[in-house]
This record gives structure tokens, C-alpha cells and sequence, in this order.
């Protein structure tokens, strides 16, 4: 068998997606069963200051039909905006 996790398969290339997948193969291989969420794993850009997410969208949650909360956060609030 071949395996393959992290920037060998499809999705965004993220440590964080690499490191559940890596988990999942190894409990797959072990006979139990594997599962990523790729819903729950962040995507980080390390700019200045740093961006992240995690889940979906407003608009593919609208898109989908799914009901959910919306907050907001002032940007210049963050103590590391200018």
C-alpha cells in the first residue's frame, strides 16, 4: 500500500492539515478508522500582523442552508494593529 498526506495530496498546503492527516494514516494503518475534519483545521498567514481561519465561510454556510451566529472584532482593537 501507498500512503500519502500533507502537499502530496490535494487541499491547502498546512502543517496543521499535514498533522491530522499524518494522524489519520497512522490509525488506518493500524485498522482503526482514520477521519480528518477539514472543517476545524486553522489556515494561518504569517504576515503583520498574523490572519487566521477556521470553517467555512458566511457564504457557504448561506449557500448551505446552515444557521449560525455572526461576531465581529474591531481590527485596530488588536493590540498589534496600527
Amino acid at each position: 500500500s501507498v500512503y500519502a498526506i500533507g502537499d502530496a495530496i490535494d487541499g491547502p498546503m498546512l502543517a496543521h492539515k499535514a498533522e491530522e492527516e499524518g494522524i489519520a494514516c497512522v490509525e488506518n494503518i493500524a485498522g482503526f478508522a482514520g477521519h480528518v475534519n477539514y472543517d476545524a483545521i486553522p489556515g494561518v498567514v504569517y504576515t503583520y500582523p498574523e490572519l487566521a481561519t477556521v470553517g467555512q465561510t458566511e457564504e457557504q454556510l448561506i449557500k448551505a442552508g446552515i444557521k449560525y451566529n455572526k461576531g465581529t472584532f474591531p481590527f485596530m482593537a488588536n493590540s498589534r494593529a496600527r
